[in-house]
């Protein structure tokens, strides 16, 4: 049995500004992930300007914070924010989600599409896939660090005492999303994305492989408080990744079909 290591939450701080664990490794994710798409689009099957990734890493963003604010308060607690309707603008409190925050990033990448014809709608989507894993990796080590989200009771020997977890030991399910969700699925989705693949083929494994590995780590992850277990033994993130690993083959299968019409290949360098 482990004990919860003593970490300052507080991850930088100069005069009155305080940046937490959480917002500094969420901003180092963001550059980390612009700086590598940066490279990626100088691959001759994506022709990626710097200035069109910055563009598209600001729509994406913003997708991710409001469609992730819009399904937490949908999908995770809803009766409060009916009651507490003013609170659905807290997003400093807490409370995103995950699926919440894919479906804005997909719709983020439509409207940037409609904006710039010479980048298509799912080769967008295809470049900016691989890219996600790093944001959602270190923000679960945020989640480990903030004493968050933490797994349920265990007696494994690597299992932790939490102080937000009562005196039990339970699994560091975080840090089982870090690894699942952030390092393994970025090294597969780097690797399948080096070489030109069927417009939607490397979204759609993005959306297979994480709906996999969400489902698995949400076995050993403390359900959500306020729901508990929404469909028998199951919780609302397995409920939730559900579609993800159904629609992901179907997305692949059908790409390499030539279903899609858009492809890599087919978009000019030339910037708008």
């Amino acid at each position: 049995m482990l004990h919860f290591p003593d970490i300052n939450t507080v991850g930088f701080q100069l005069g009155p500004i305080t940046i937490h664990w959480y917002g500094l490794l969420e901003i180092i994710s963001f550059v980390i992930a612009t700086v590598w798409l940066i490279r990626r689009g100088r691959m001759a099957h994506w022709n990626w300007r710097k200035e069109q990734v910055v563009d598209l890493e600001f729509y994406v963003a913003v997708g991710a914070i409001l469609g992730g604010r819009v399904g937490y308060v949908l999908w995770y607690n809803l009766p409060y924010y009916l009651a507490n309707p003013i609170k659905m603008l807290a997003i400093w409190d807490g409370g995103m989600s995950f699926h919440g925050g894919l479906l804005g990033v997909v719709i983020a990448c439509w409207v940037f599409a409609r904006l710039h014809e010479q980048h298509a709608f799912l080769p967008t989507l295809d470049f900016i896939a691989p890219a996600v894993p790093i944001g959602l990796g270190l923000g679960r080590l945020a989640n480990f660090i903030n004493d968050q989200l933490f797994g349920r009771v265990s007696h494994l020997p690597w299992a932790m005492v939490f102080p937000s977890g009562g005196p039990q030991p339970r699994q560091p399910s975080q840090l089982y999303e870090f690894l699942l969700e952030g390092v393994l699925l970025l090294v597969i989705l780097a690797i399948y994305s080096r070489k030109a693949r069927p417009a939607g083929a490397v979204g759609g494994m993005f959306v297979f492989l994480y709906g996999v590995f969400r489902f698995a780590a949400e076995y050993a992850r403390q359900p959500d408080i306020q729901l508990g277990f929404v469909f028998g033994p199951y919780t609302m993130g397995q409920v939730l990744s559900v579609p993800m690993i159904i629609l992901g083959p179907v997305v692949i299968w059908w790409a390499y079909k030539g279903g899609f019409s858009e492809s890599p290949e087919s978009i000019p360098a030339v910037g708008k």
